[in-house]
């Protein structure tokens, strides 16, 4: 299994969305996680420029305010989604491999940046891992330092 987290900061640029599209032909290229997307929506023909012909799932969150939005897609070829859950800072699937039925559960993440909102992310991040009893693969942007 093969997969990208990547903190864009924002798709407007050519060039990302150019190695974006490369990036997605990598044969066992199974998942994509954009972070910081900063869109609110994305067209058809955007999403079939990043999935390099291959049959995507693909779900999204806003921005909140400046920063933020997330962008995950899946390979449907390579497994079944038997659910999504979005929540303030985070999209999960819960895909199963087709080829052996291996249950597991994917996230995204997107920390806030500012102080204020650390706690709130931080909670809902074990709740959300809390309340799972399958394996978890979850990776991001935690915008979290240490002093």
């Amino acid at each position: 299994m093969k997969g990208i987290f990547w903190n864009s900061r924002g798709l407007s640029d050519l060039a990302k969305t150019r190695f974006l599209s490369d990036t997605s032909k990598e044969p066992q290229l199974d998942f994509i996680a954009l972070l910081e997307t900063g869109r609110k929506d994305f067209a058809p023909h955007t999403l079939s420029g990043l999935c390099g012909g291959k049959k995507i799932l693909w779900y999204w969150t806003e921005p909140h305010g400046r920063s933020g939005g997330i962008l995950l897609g899946i390979n449907l070829e390579s497994f079944d989604i038997g659910s999504i859950e979005e929540g303030d800072f985070y999209i999960k699937f819960r895909p199963k491999n087709k080829g052996d039925e291996f249950q597991w559960i994917l996230v995204a993440v997107y920390g806030a940046a500012q102080p204020e909102f650390k706690e709130a992310f931080l909670s809902e991040v074990v709740r959300t891992c809390s309340k799972e009893t399958l394996p978890i693969l979850m990776d991001g942007d935690f915008n979290i330092m240490r002093v």
